[in-house]
Parts: C-alpha cells; sequence; structure tokens
C-alpha cells in the first residue's frame, strides 16, 4: 500500500532541492521553508518504510493514517510537478540563464498578485499539511529509525523460468496416459490438474499439449487462458470467443452469441480434439454446464483439459477425472534450487564454502513447501550472495513462516523486500494489468517514465537505457515470465506469473484497480486505473485525482471532454482504438501527461 508512496518521496527529495524550485521560492524570501520541508518530507519517507516492513499488519486506524499521509504525498508531487512543468516550458520558450528566464516567466503574468509569489504560498500551505499529518505518526507506533531490508544491485542470475523444469516427468506420463485412455464412454471427457499456486499446473499442462504422443494422437488442439473468471464474472462467450481466436488471426469478439456457437460448432463438429483450459476459477456448476454444451461436439475420444487452484472447480468439471498435482520430491526440490541458487558453479565445487553454502541451502528447501515457483525465487535471491546473506535468509527470513498458500506468498515477498525502492515502484505498478495479460515490454518503460519511477543507476545514464536494465533485473529475478522474442532476441512481449500478480496487486492495494465499467464509487486512494471492457456508466467520470488511465482494446463510447474536465492530474492517457478524430482544446489542460496513446484511431 505504501510503495508507490515511498517512491515519490525520494522524487521529492530530490525535486525541492532542484534550482529550479529554489529560486522560484527565493524571489518572495520563502527558500528557507523548503529545507524544512525536506525535512518533513524525509521522515515521511521513513515512516511509508517502516509501514511497508510491517507486511500489512497494521490496525485500520493506522491504515487509514497511512493512506492520508500517502496522499498528501501525492498532491506534494502534483505540485511540485506543476512547478517544473511550467518552469519547462517557460525555459524552451526564452533564451538566456535559468534565474533569469524563471524571473521572466512570473514577471510577465498580469495578475496582481505573482505567480512566484503564489507558489510560495501554496509550497509553505503544503508544508503545514504535511507537517499536520506527519507528527502524529507516533500515535500509530511508527519509527523514523527503522531500516529497510538492505538494497541490493542486480544479481547475476541469468535463470529463465521456463526453459529448466525438474521432476515432472511422472506426471506428465501420468496425465498423458489419463488422456489417451481408451475406455472412456463418451465423446468428450474432462480432466482437471489442481493445486495450490505456483505448483507448476501451466507449465505440466505445456508439457503434455506439445508431447510427441499427445500430437500424434489429436489433430486439433487448443489452448486458452481462463485467467481467474470467477464465478460472478464467468463469461462463457468470452472463453468461446477465445477458443476461437486461439485458431487464427481473426477477431471475434463482439460477435452475437449465435454466431460464436455456430463458429466454434464449424471448428469442433465431428473433429478429435483437445482443448486446455488454463487456470479456471469456477465453482458455480450451472454455469460450467452451461460452457461444457458448447463443448459437446467433438469427435469421440475429444479431451478438454483444465488448471485450477480450486478443488472445488476440480469437482465442478468433473469429479471422477482430476489430477491432484503435489510438490516437488525432496530430491527434485533441491535439483530446482541448485541449479537457481548455484547455477554451474556448483559442478565440480567441493570446498569449505561451497559445503557449508549446501547445508544452508538444504535447510532453507525445507521451508519452501516443495513449491516449484518458491523454490525458484529464493535460489534465484541468494544467486551469488555471501555466506552471511545465506545464514540471515535461512534463521530470519524464513522465521515466521508455515504451511499454506499464505506463507508461500510471503517467500515471494522476500525477493520483492530485496528490491531496490525505484524497482519496487515498476514491479508494484505492473498491478495495473490483468492476470495473464500479454504485456508490451516498450508500452511498461514508457509507463514507467511517464509515472517518473526511473531514477538512472549510473552517472550519465539515460531515463531509456535505465528503465531498458529495470526491466531486465525485473525478468532475471523471476518477476516476469514467458517472454517471447523480437527478430533481434529482444524481449517484445512477456507475461507475469498469477501469483506474482497477486503479490503486486497485494502490495499496491487500492491504490491500483482493474475496472469493468467507469463508476462513481471510485475512492480517493485510487490513482491508477486499467478498465477491461465495453461498459462505461452513462460516460460518467467521477472527479478524483486519476494519474493512469489504461484500457484493453475493446470498443468504448464515452466523452473524452468529461474525462479530461475531471481527471486533469493523469500522468497517462491510453485512447487507442476509439474512433477518436479530434481531440478536445482542454487537452491542453492536462499540465501534468506525460503519455498519451492515440493509435489505430482511423478515420474512415
Amino acid at each position: 500500500m505504501a510503495e508507490l508512496g515511498i517512491s515519490l518521496t525520494g522524487k521529492l527529495i530530490e525535486v525541492v532541492g532542484s534550482q529550479v524550485i529554489r529560486e522560484i521560492c527565493s524571489i518572495w524570501g520563502y527558500k528557507s521553508q523548503l529545507d524544512n520541508l525536506r525535512d518533513t518530507i524525509t521522515t515521511i519517507r521513513q515512516v511509508l518504510l517502516d509501514a511497508e516492513s510491517k507486511n500489512g499488519k497494521l490496525c485500520h486506524e493506522a491504515q487509514d493514517y497511512i493512506l492520508k499521509l500517502k496522499n498528501a504525498v501525492y498532491d506534494a508531487d502534483d505540485l511540485f510537478d506543476e512547478f517544473l512543468t511550467l518552469a519547462k516550458l517557460k525555459q524552451q520558450n526564452k533564451g538566456g540563464k535559468l534565474s533569469e528566464k524563471v524571473r521572466d516567466f512570473f514577471s510577465t503574468k498580469k495578475n496582481s498578485v505573482s505567480v512566484a509569489y503564489s507558489m510560495s504560498r501554496e509550497v509553505k500551505k503544503l508544508k503545514k499539511k504535511l507537517d499536520s499529518i506527519a507528527s502524529n505518526h507516533n500515535t500509530f507506533g511508527f519509527s523514523i529509525d527503522s531500516q529497510p531490508i538492505r538494497e541490493r544491485r542486480e544479481e547475476t542470475c541469468s535463470y529463465v523460468y521456463k526453459e529448466e523444469i525438474v521432476g515432472r516427468e511422472r506426471d506428465v506420463d501420468n496425465i498423458v496416459h489419463m488422456l489417451l485412455d481408451s475406455g472412456t464412454h463418451e465423446s468428450v471427457s474432462f480432466l482437471s490438474i489442481v493445486g495450490v499456486g505456483g505448483l507448476g499446473k501451466t507449465t505440466l499442462a505445456q508439457l503434455v499439449f506439445n508431447d510427441d504422443r499427445v500430437k500424434n494422437e489429436f489433430p486439433l488442439r487448443l489452448w486458452t487462458c481462463v485467467s481467474d473468471e470467477n464465478t460472478k464474472d464467468f463469461d462463457v462467450k468470452k472463453i468461446l470467443t477465445n477458443i476461437l481466436e486461439s485458431t487464427s488471426h481473426d477477431k471475434y469478439h463482439g460477435l452475437p452469441m449465435d454466431l460464436v456457437q455456430r463458429k466454434l460448432g464449424g471448428l469442433l463438429g465431428g473433429r478429435k480434439y483437445l482443448i486446455v483450459l488454463d487456470d479456471l476459477w469456477n465453482e458455480d456448476r450451472d454455469r460450467w454446464l452451461t460452457l461444457r454444451k458448447f463443448l459437446m461436439v467433438g469427435g469421440i475420444g475429444s479431451r478438454v483439459l483444465v488448471t485450477t487452484r480450486s478443488k472445488r472447480t476440480a469437482i465442478v468439471v468433473d469429479d471422477e477425472y482430476k489430477y491432484e498435482l503435489e510438490g516437488l520430491s525432496l530430491e527434485n526440490s533441491w535439483r530446482l534450487f541448485e541449479m537457481t541458487a548455484f547455477g554451474e558453479k556448483a559442478k565440480g565445487t567441493h570446498d569449505a564454502n561451497y559445503s557449508e553454502l549446501v547445508k544452508l541451502g538444504k535447510q532453507i528447501v525445507l521451508k519452501c513447501f516443495s513449491v516449484p515457483l518458491a523454490i525458484r525465487v529464493v535460489g534465484t535471491l541468494l544467486y551469488g550472495q555471501n555466506e552471511s546473506k545465506w545464514r540471515s535468509f535461512q534463521e530470519c527470513g524464513l522465521a515466521r513462516l508455515n504451511n499454506g498458500e499464505n506463507e508461500i506468498m510471503s517467500i515471494l515477498k522476500l525477493s520483492y523486500d530485496n528490491l531496490e525502492s525505484p524497482l519496487k515502484a515498476c514491479f508494484t505498478y505492473c498491478s495495473l494489468f490483468p492476470k495473464d495479460f500479454k504485456i508490451e515490454k516498450e508500452t511498461l518503460i514508457r509507463l514507467w517514465m511517464a509515472q517518473g519511477y526511473i531514477v538512472p543507476l549510473e552517472v550519465d545514464q539515460s531515463l531509456e537505457d535505465a528503465a531498458e536494465e529495470y526491466f531486465s533485473i525485473l525478468l532475471r529475478r523471476c518477476f516476469f515470465q514467458g517472454a517471447e522474442m523480437n527478430k533481434i532476441g529482444g524481449v517484445r512481449y512477456f507475461r507475469i506469473h498469477d501469483l506474482i500478480q497477486d503479490l503486486a496487486q497485494n502490495i499496491a492495494g487500492n491504490d491500483v484497480v482493474t475496472l469493468n465499467s467507469i463508476a462513481s464509487e471510485l475512492g480517493d486512494d485510487v490513482h491508477h486505473i486499467f478498465h477491461v471492457g465495453s461498459k462505461c456508466r452513462g460516460n460518467f467520470f467521477p472527479n478524483c485525482k486519476i494519474r493512469s488511465y489504461v484500457r484493453d482494446d475493446s470498443k468504448i463510447n464515452f466523452s473524452v471532454v468529461k474525462l479530461i474536465e475531471n481527471w486533469n492530474f493523469l500522468r497517462t492517457l491510453d485512447l487507442h482504438k476509439l474512433g477518436i478524430q479530434t481531440l478536445p482544446d482542454s487537452i491542453g489542460n492536462l499540465l501534468h501527461l506525460r503519455y498519451l496513446d492515440l493509435s489505430y484511431n482511423y478515420v474512415v
């Protein structure tokens, strides 16, 4: 909940000390206020860091306090961003030294009270507001002396998530045997792979899907990710459309259900097929039966393979045919950990230091609950670290963990805790995207830059190069997966594992939300929106301080004028594929705007 606010405090500390802001405030004698304001922001940063270190274990009163503190930081960032933007615009339009331009900017204003005076007064008011909130931190038990987990530069691990799979050979054989079993009498039968998040259900399904025995048996193989379509939002038409679109580049969304049904029947009718429904989460039998009837048109021996985290879902699909995936054996758990934590260094190494790391590693593996994702993340985290880091992790990092999926999330968060603050903000911002969303790397980098999250890691490093390095670090540390490469070997698209996405959403809290309609219920703590689908309630955009508005490809009809009027703190505005031919003049009022997507607005 606090991380994006922490990132902003770091940015504010730099901005408050900048030459432009100090010259603005010195014109009317408010320069001394900046030093005091910087001290206040530093205190706020320490309080937010302390709140983050408590891993969400805060009472409601403390949570409300942190929310007020974070919103005050957002207000401060908006104010100083306005100052800097206006000064930069004037600097681009006039020649001469910086101080002359700043003074010229304010002297040309017709207002009786100069803009410089107004801005200086705003700084004074802001400091008073921040002081009144920050001074209460002791009331809620927050410390300003807390030290975050020691930040590190990137580890040298080059492990790629999907390249090495350990200990699933027997599972593959078992599932292939079930799929090829000729003893079933139904033309289409259903099989579920069920297990806790992170066990590798999707990876196992991919291995089966691409097994030569399966390829030879099923002339038609189709894959679609249902991606946590829960009972309330379970959309049969969407799932069927996704199945159709997996076979071609044609788009079927927007077609009436009757036409979707006929096209699906034409595709599946009489053919022996295998369909994988990955990550199904529906526990409503009636809704499942609605989907099921559209799939019962295949040839004899057709199969539907489902992966799910819900045992209830597996029962709803077919109680007789389900495969409960277990964790890795201790031997295979160690093999996977050894590959990620030691890499090539493990081969032929027999010195005392390596032996001690092995001893510590085997104790750490026991606490990873045989879950491949947890083992992989922990191994990646420890790669290249010295013995003291391993020992500290074994003694303290896992001390509070017990069995269960929540504890696996705790393990994943340990990797997050070891990111530097700007990287934490970039990762947290990824909670903006829906699960299993295919994210374009270049777009994500631009979004990070628009929000001001990128801080160069080296002197004279450009923001673009720093952002590329940020992405590489998060990819290598297993926060991203499923990379699709471009023609020159660079990453073009990627996805985020569901558990990692859950982690990002837990950290972001209400700051970042995914909506299927624009509604008036948006709270003051919401700042970043991903809009899914075509619903928009009455063209109404509630008046709040939204910083990101990003969309999927759905057609939507709403008032751009109303959006701009109500959301004038936007840094990111996505208006692609809306059929827009002109923009209102009020777009110029979006002073903070850094990213505007108007792509694919073709004039017909």
